[in-house]
């Protein structure tokens, strides 16, 4: 049964700890697709420069 997010894109902030995580963890449970970002990134996770043209393509 799809979740209440499924289909749906979620932009979540601060995702690397804490509520930001919990948040993202919550709505990719219910079906949405992630975009999490965070200024301080776990080790083995890839970094995007958000003002770069090449990242930003590789992040859509």
């Amino acid at each position: 049964m799809p979740g209440e997010f499924a289909g749906k894109v979620a932009f979540v902030t601060g995702a690397a700890h804490g509520q930001g995580r919990a948040t993202a963890i919550a709505l990719a449970r219910e079906g949405a697709s992630i975009a999490a970002f965070d200024v301080a990134r776990p080790l083995g996770y890839p970094g995007y420069a958000m003002g770069s043209r090449d990242d930003l393509e590789s992040l859509a």
